[in-house]
């Protein structure tokens, strides 16, 4: 292996970046508005510098090595502080790029709809993706820098260099269809969240309140969807927990009852992010914008 050299400079990442990122280096020279020699000769200059291949080439395709996709890693983070840095000086209505941000299904359905109308007027330039998955595949996609910030009702084992920057308490409501309210077969099938369950000691702070009243009380289906726990309480298949701004309508018309109406069942909604890493424009945007909302 050969010795890295001290020549290095920000110039050569950013030729290998947008290369990775483009899918090739005529994309890349497009994207720089420069010659697709002057890429090459970046790209050849960066692996003698650092002293290890950066691509397998196999006739005129290129992918990279395993040393090649470390450093786009390391690309990443730096070309989106950079991106931050210059941030700060711009007019929002000017900013471009991606703000990749993930959360849990009842709050992405429920909750940002408001939110996001008013940052895509303040950043007409600016893609927005939202990812929802399990919460274990959010955390992670936080911690490895791929979304900037991640919303959740529960979270229990938050990773070492992640943290919460927001914690906002919502109600939530037991609820079962009003027509089978005195059924002990519907009242005791539990329709249980993935999201909520804290599958490592499997236990579920709501089931073990309801089988002080029902002992019999099963969890009888599990899914990350809220929305289907709803529909299937339409169906009177069961009783499910959700947040009381899912069901205010179907409370407030009668169609479903809330099990326990004087018990004040809350979880707190918390946003988080990676410790190391200062929110963006856009992020801040969306931190004021989520105190306003709720």
């Amino acid at each position: 292996m050969l010795a890295m050299g001290n020549d290095l400079e920000l110039n050569h990442l950013k030729y290998f970046y947008y290369t990775v990122l483009e899918g090739g280096v005529a994309q890349a020279a497009h994207r720089l508005c420069v010659q697709q020699p002057v890429v090459s000769k970046m790209l050849k200059s960066l692996e003698e510098n650092l002293g290890q291949p950066l691509f397998w080439k196999k006739g005129r395709s290129k992918s990279l090595t395993d040393y090649g996709q470390l450093i786009f890693r390391h690309c990443q983070v730096v070309f989106k502080e950079i991106g931050k840095i210059q941030q700060i000086s711009e007019n929002p209505l000017e900013i471009k790029g991606v703000f990749n941000l993930g959360a849990a299904e009842p709050i992405i359905n429920g909750l940002f709809a408001p939110v996001f109308a008013k940052l895509i007027d303040q950043f007409p330039n600016l893609n927005f993706n939202v990812y929802t998955t399990t919460q274990t595949q959010l955390l992670n996609m936080i911690s490895e820098g791929q979304l900037e910030l991640g919303c959740f009702f529960y979270a229990p084992n938050i990773l070492a260099d992640l943290e919460v920057v927001k914690s906002i308490p919502f109600r939530f409501r037991l609820v079962v269809k009003a027509s089978e309210a005195k059924n002990k077969k519907v009242i005791q099938s539990f329709i249980g969240s993935r999201e909520i369950d804290d599958l490592s000691t499997h236990k579920f702070p709501t089931v073990e309140l309801m089988r002080k009243t029902f002992p019999e009380t099963r969890i009888t289906f599990s899914s990350n969807s809220i929305h289907l726990h709803k529909q299937l309480v339409k169906l009177g298949k069961g009783v499910s927990i959700m947040p009381e701004f899912m069901v205010k309508k179907e409370l407030s018309s009668g169609q479903f009852v809330d099990l326990y109406p004087k018990k004040k069942l809350e979880w707190d909604l918390m946003i988080i992010k990676r410790k190391s890493e200062l929110p963006s424009l856009p992020a801040q945007s969306f931190l004021s914008l989520w105190d306003e909302s709720t």
